[in-house]
């Protein structure tokens, strides 16, 4: 009689576990900037050379476009560069502030060469990255268009830039329906 007992609690409880109610992947709360913490860098800034201040006091980059001011806005000594290329180009760039070099880290979300990044089903995408100063966090979300009949979407991808600066790693799956 208590092997029976046993059993059917071994059972009734293997089908709570296979039962149970799950969180979907894309309804788990988005990692906090603040649990990536960076190491502020405090020396002097080492800009690299295509960057240059014009007379009015804005910054340009080797294209002579205009970009966001350069200061340490990612990782505690990166400066992340947007650059546009054209009609729905644009790339990033990774400048470590700290010794003036580059990383290519951020060349998966750029779009070059003049043509549009496209998903697999052919929809265009343009590629936002939202960093922090003092976090080796990044989001990237993506604003697919509208396109075969299908509305226009906003998906999002977390990633932690890797110790030597030269990948970024993802931290969660790709998430529909950005905040």
């Amino acid at each position: 009689m208590k092997a029976k007992r046993t059993t059917l609690a071994t059972v009734l409880s293997s089908f709570a576990v296979a039962f149970a109610p799950t969180q979907a992947a894309d309804h788990l709360p988005l990692p906090k900037f603040e649990d990536h913490a960076a190491v502020a860098y405090t020396g002097p800034l080492h800009i690299p050379s295509y960057y240059t201040r014009d007379s009015e006091g804005i910054w340009r980059d080797d294209m002579g476009k205009a970009v966001a001011p350069v200061a340490i806005n990612f990782a505690g000594k990166y400066y992340i560069g947007l650059h546009s290329c054209g009609t729905e180009c644009r790339y990033f760039t990774l400048s470590d502030l700290s010794n003036g070099r580059d990383s290519k880290a951020l060349d998966m979300f750029s779009s070059g060469d003049g043509e549009p990044a496209k998903t697999r089903d052919g929809r265009r995408y343009l590629t936002d990255v939202i960093a922090h100063r003092d976090s080796v966090m990044i989001v990237a979300r993506y604003y697919i268009d509208r396109s075969a009949g299908r509305p226009p979407e906003c998906r999002q991808r977390v990633f932690v830039l890797s110790g030597d600066g030269d990948k970024v790693i993802p931290i969660t799956g790709t998430t529909e329906g950005c905040p």
